[in-house]
Formats: C-alpha cells, structure tokens, sequence
C-alpha cells in the first residue's frame, strides 16, 4: 500500500533561475500537504483544490520556465516543453477522473503519488540542466 512521505527540496534541485527554484519549493510543499492529507484527514474537496492550484501553478510556471529555458538558450528546452505538456494533458485525465469519482482517497493517493514521482523526476532529469546555463561562466 502506498504512504505519502514528506520529500524536501535539495540544493541539487536548483536551475539557477531563484523564481524558478522558489517555485519548485512551493511545489514541493504543497505535494507534502497533499500527503498530509491523505494520512491524516483526508476530504474529497481536497483533490478539487489540488487540481485548481496545480492548473494554475502549470500555467504560470511553466511558461515561466519555458522561457528561461530559451532565455538561457538550454539545449533541452524542447524536451521541457513537451514533458509539461504531457503533465498538462495528466492533469486533465486527473480532472476528468474526480468529476466521474467525486474524489475518492484511491484517486487521491494516485495523485499524490504521480504528481511526487514527476516532480522529483522532472526537477532532477530536465530542470536541472538548465543550472550550468545561468551561470556566468555558462557552457553557451
């Protein structure tokens, strides 16, 4: 059976980009939260509000950090964009899902769970090579 586990942000996390990492914290946050839910005192409300900030913090942040991406002129900022639009269309099936479910605790463990392993994986796989590219002494 799947336990939510508190993750924290490492410094092996960072792009380089401070609104960018700033995000990637409050992300990684707001999971922990869900998780916390979960385990605790879980609502069904809890996935509807889940849904709406992590539409909302898609929007926002990755258009943020597709265009730092080509701001910094990062090799992999293609391979970023549609890793993004794959999450967006998740969270859509995610939407679908709760409409149809009403939010039962198995939907938001799945949630949890997802949105956890495509952080961490995300972050430390693509976001991450955005880092040597902000440097001043960038590999441009």
């Amino acid at each position: 059976m799947y336990i939510p586990t508190e993750f924290t942000w490492k410094d092996t996390m960072a792009t380089g980009v401070s609104e960018i990492d700033s995000q990637h914290k409050y992300l990684i946050n707001f999971i922990n939260e869900l998780g916390y839910s979960i385990n605790k005192k879980y609502d069904p409300k809890d996935i509807a509000g889940v849904l709406k900030v992590m539409k909302f913090y898609a929007g926002q942040h990755f258009g943020k950090e597709e265009e730092c991406m080509v701001r910094y002129q990062c090799p992999i900022a293609g391979t970023n964009k549609q890793a993004h639009a794959s999450f967006v269309k998740k969270l859509q099936e995610y939407q679908k899902e709760y409409e149809q479910s009403g939010g039962s605790g198995e939907l938001a463990i799945k949630i949890h769970k997802a949105l956890t392993d495509w952080t961490v994986n995300h972050i430390m796989t693509i976001d991450v090579q955005l880092y040597p590219y902000t440097q001043p002494t960038s590999p441009k």
